[in-house]
């Protein structure tokens, strides 16, 4: 599995991961520098950074600077990048920020994305779990399910287990489970649903 970890701008902490490669988004690449880890590459317009910090990482790493006028955000723009170069994990890390219109953004690129990308900070992981079996780590004191359309699911290690249970998109109940096994056995047999795990209180 060829991993990566794209840090964004707004990531607080850049995490301690191996066999990953460490990619910028804009001025992600400086934190992931000041980190003391190997940024492979940075992508953005760079909007962010000043010219003299621009030049310093292009003198030492590949630099793939975009227009600011642009259709797409820098996070789109660095996980088709990581798509057309073979990854086949992608690490959204620093996606759930206070831009709630940049966090519904990826929200979408994870559903355009469900086998390939994870949204994930030091509190919290938004992932996809598509039909099969999913087991999932007792890591996070909350996790909730959001049906994405009419699913069937079942949950064992959880305080509310589910049995073959018909899921519609309008059921709400789904939302702070908690773990009380080591890990979750989580079957869909049929449909999609949205995994928010989180230590917030």
């Amino acid at each position: 599995m060829k991993t990566a970890l794209l840090i964004t701008p707004k990531s607080q902490i850049v995490p301690a991961m191996e066999n990953v490669d460490y990619i910028g988004v804009d001025a992600g690449a400086l934190l992931i520098e000041e980190a003391g880890y190997p940024c492979l590459l940075a992508i953005g317009d760079f909007d962010s950074m000043d010219a003299d910090a621009l030049q310093a990482l292009k003198e030492h790493m590949e630099v793939i600077q975009h227009p600011v006028k642009k259709n797409e955000t820098d996070s789109e723009l660095a996980i088709r990048l990581c798509k057309e170069r073979g990854y086949t994990s992608i690490i959204l890390w620093g996606g759930l920020s206070n831009r709630l219109d940049h966090t519904l953004l990826n929200i979408q690129l994870l559903k355009h994305n469900p086998d390939l990308v994870v949204l994930q900070d030091e509190k919290q992981k938004v992932s996809i779990l598509q039909k099969g079996e999913h087991i999932l780590k007792n890591a996070y004191r909350h996790i909730s399910f959001f049906p994405l359309e009419e699913s069937i699911l079942t949950l064992e290690g959880l305080l509310y287990p589910l049995d073959h249970r018909l899921i519609e998109v309008s059921d709400l109940y789904l939302t702070s489970n908690s773990f009380v096994e080591k890990e979750a056995h989580v079957l869909v047999e049929k449909g999609i649903l949205l995994c928010v795990e989180s230590n917030y209180q």
